[in-house]
């Protein structure tokens, strides 16, 4: 859903016709106030808001939407453009700065371009309840250490060296990369992240940098750059291996510096800024290979965080998996209360090689069809069914329980205890129908141990007591 503020009707109503005859659900708003208002009873993707509006001005609704949601995407469009007023739109959270009169076509490739960059970084963005390393999903040892890293790069001293992240596609290095921020800067300093591979060649250095009027044809005004607009916060240069090799060069002189200088410029602007950056490449090798420049990668690489991929986070995948449920359930008004032991084992089976972001489009997938009437997720389409015996999973040849005890053939070459356990114990609920007194009887355990246990290996989304 895409919300246009505007106080002029007739323009008000010409940009809202052309976005929704471009296929974009629009909601229309003459007042601040009213927009604010509509934001906070149901979150949109996107907000188009004028910058002179009345009692609320635009630069206002752009900050107060951050407090509602900060992964609303904010454009702000004005006919009284200045230096000073993009500065403070982008301060205030705005993705881009948009002059009157209004190019159509272009602003709706901009707010395509906005959407699918921000949708790629929004893989995890519900809220859990404080901030920082908490809104990282998962209780794995993995996970453990990447909160611990966190915790670490949050105490360093102003004037750090940047940080960087570096993992596989979809492994979630933006909600990481926002973790930091939040733990070392809080929610009101500026935050400003940009895709360095879904920029044009020939525009990342004037976003980055910005330029003074007239430094090329269509300059017809000055124009901050990213690094400006995040002056006292955090700059994330997401996919920065993707940058060219002479927009490298004013990069490392910049982080050396401390200071940016603009395209046509004549002198330095000091900056503060926490750089992030994030790649799924291996930028050692990049530079080595020539394509990514030696002294930048170890400039970035002072203060490198690595995440691991979903594959190697164990039970991690049933709880981001049930987060995803609720967060998306709520979206399209299909509440579902938890996954059936059937999809967890699906899960739980996957190897996942699109990571986080494979598992929240599978869950998204299997929300929207799922039956009217279904009060848990029974399948996750797309998937191939779990194995029905547990003990294949775990390697073994046979597992049979029993109230005198667990058999178990085990192939020669053996099997990791973790997965056997996790066999043993799936087995003894899907004979005691999910419920733990009898599944503790079973296996001669407490309920309490039986509990832990269960939760250890993430199959206690769907048990009942008993």
């Amino acid at each position: 859903m895409i919300f246009v503020v505007d106080d002029d009707p007739t323009l008000l109503r010409m940009i809202g016709d052309y976005l929704a005859a471009s296929g974009h659900d629009v909601e229309r708003f003459a007042q601040a106030e009213a927009a604010l208002a509509a934001a906070k009873a149901s979150t949109p993707d996107l907000v188009l808001t004028d910058v002179q509006l009345g009692t609320m001005n635009g630069i206002e609704l752009v900050a107060q939407l951050g407090k509602v949601d900060p992964s609303i995407v904010r454009l702000v469009m004005t006919a009284h453009g200045s230096v000073q007023t993009a500065v403070e739109a982008m301060r205030a959270g705005a993705f881009e700065f948009i002059e009157k009169p209004v190019d159509l076509a272009r602003l709706v490739r901009l707010i395509d371009r906005a959407l699918s960059e921000r949708r790629t970084q929004r893989e995890l963005a519900w809220v859990r309840g404080g901030a920082g390393a908490d809104e990282l999903v998962g209780s794995s040892p993995a996970m453990q250490q990447v909160r611990e890293r966190i915790a670490a790069l949050a105490a360093l001293p102003a004037g750090a060296p940047p940080v960087l992240i570096q993992g596989e596609t979809g492994v979630g290095k933006g909600v990481v990369a926002k973790a930091i921020h939040r733990a070392r800067l809080g929610d009101r300093a500026p935050w400003i992240e940009v895709n360095c591979a879904a920029l044009p060649a020939t525009l990342i250095e004037s976003e980055l940098f910005g330029y003074e009027r007239s430094a090329f044809t269509d300059a017809r005004t000055a124009k901050p750059g990213l690094f400006e607009a995040a002056d006292g916060g955090s700059l994330f240069l997401d996919e920065v291996g993707d940058l060219p090799l002479d927009v490298q060069a004013k990069l490392l002189k910049v982080l050396e510096a401390g200071a940016v200088r603009r395209l046509g410029g004549l002198r330095d602007r000091p900056v503060k800024v926490a750089v992030l950056a994030a790649s799924n490449v291996d930028l050692e090798k990049a530079s080595r290979e020539g394509r990514f420049r030696p002294d930048l990668f170890h400039r970035l690489a002072a203060l490198p965080i690595a995440l691991p991929p979903l594959r190697e986070r164990g039970r991690d995948v049933l709880e981001l998996a049930q987060a995803f449920l609720v967060e998306l359930g709520a979206k399209y008004r299909k509440p579902l209360a938890g996954l059936s032991p059937a999809a967890a084992a699906q899960l739980s089976a996957h190897t996942w090689p699109g990571n986080v972001r494979e598992l929240r489009f599978a869950i998204e997938r299997a929300v929207l069809l799922a039956p009217p009437t279904a009060t848990q997720l029974d399948e996750v389409p797309g998937l191939a069914p779990a194995p029905k015996a547990p003990a294949s999973s775990a390697g073994a040849s046979s597992i049979e329980v029993t109230p005198g005890g667990v058999k178990v053939q085990l192939p020669p070459e053996g099997v990791p205890f973790d997965d056997l356990e996790r066999a043993v114990l799936a087995e003894a609920l899907a004979l005691a129908d999910q419920n733990i007194s009898q599944a503790a009887r079973l296996l001669h355990l407490s309920r309490d141990t039986l509990r832990y246990r269960l939760r250890r290996h993430g199959l206690d989304t769907h048990t009942k007591d008993g």
